[in-house]
């Protein structure tokens, strides 16, 4: 895969670099047994689905959006579209499993993380979850059906199956964690509507647009009174949201990528480089160089 820049990666170009065994390009189900299952991500990259981690054993050192931190026996990790994620090692002992769902998917079974305002800030804060053992238990027994029902080619509702455990194992995980809140109503508060919208708006758009009347625009509102009502909602302004997304971006790139630091600035719609460069130290400390380097 070209790393040079950071796109999305879909199911389905996942399934036919790594040869992964799927019915379609809406979920791929991975364990250690395939070796393949943190392959994926050995490279930093956003994956235009949700990725759902469990490990059984040993441990794995990962980032999410550049902020390392050690998955261990017990504990499941959710990671969001708009994230950056990548493996950095895994122990010898390492088991677990890994599924990626599309958010099309997720849709049909009428699952939305963006519903819940609460719980999307839950997952962005804390991706990592630890698990009881009764937990763990019960998802392990859904991921053995899902890999014999996968394995079973001789199905001929081998796609249907997979879907139904699918939604089962979310729906228990929600149940269990209460991390989707699928009980509560769709939420219909127009200020976090447009909060949702925001942050779709702000995942697609954030490497050209940094001003928040384009934003505002969008949504057919006001600068201010956008500004007003996303602070009232996430507790952060829109353009520390805006800053936030920015730098992310700039950062992997000024770590993982091939471009230099002019070709960065202009990837990222900056007028010059000595722009780019002064907008990076004033949120970050350093100069661009200095971060690449150190």
């Amino acid at each position: 895969m070209n790393n040079s820049v950071l796109n999305s990666i879909t199911i389905g170009q996942l399934r036919r670099v790594y040869g992964i065994d799927s019915p379609n390009d809406d979920f791929i189900i991975s364990s250690d047994k395939e070796n393949k299952t943190l392959e994926m991500f050995h490279h930093p990259c956003r994956v235009d689905a949700i990725v759902l981690g469990v490990c059984t054993q040993g441990r794995v050192r990962i980032s999410i959006n550049l902020e390392e931190c050690e998955v261990t026996e017990g504990m499941m990790m959710v990671n969001l579209p708009e994230n950056i994620i990548q493996v950095h090692h895994t122990s010898e002992d390492f088991k677990g499993h890994i599924i990626v769902i599309s958010a099309s998917f997720l849709r049909e079974i009428r699952i939305d993380l963006r519903n819940t305002i609460p719980v999307f800030m839950q997952i962005k804060r804390q991706p990592i979850i630890h698990l009881t053992e009764d937990k763990m238990d019960t998802l392990q027994k859904f991921f053995v059906l899902l890999h014999e029902c996968i394995a079973d080619k001789t199905s001929n509702h081998r796609t249907e199956i997979a879907q139904g455990l699918i939604s089962a194992l979310i729906y228990k995980c929600s149940d269990q964690l209460d991390l989707l809140a699928l009980e509560r109503e769709p939420v219909k508060s127009r200020r976090e509507l447009f909060f949702m919208q925001f942050m779709e708006l702000l995942t697609r758009y954030h490497k050209q647009h940094r001003n928040v009347g384009f934003y505002a625009e969008q949504l057919h509102i006001t600068p201010k009174y956008m500004s007003s009502m996303i602070k009232e909602i996430s507790g952060r302004s829109t353009a520390e949201w805006i800053d936030e997304y920015v730098i992310l971006e700039a950062k992997t790139l000024l770590k993982y990528s091939g471009m230099n630091i002019q070709q960065i600035a202009y990837h990222l719609n900056f007028s010059t480089q000595s722009f780019f460069g002064k907008y990076f130290k004033q949120h970050t400390g350093m100069s661009p160089s200095q971060y690449k380097t150190r």
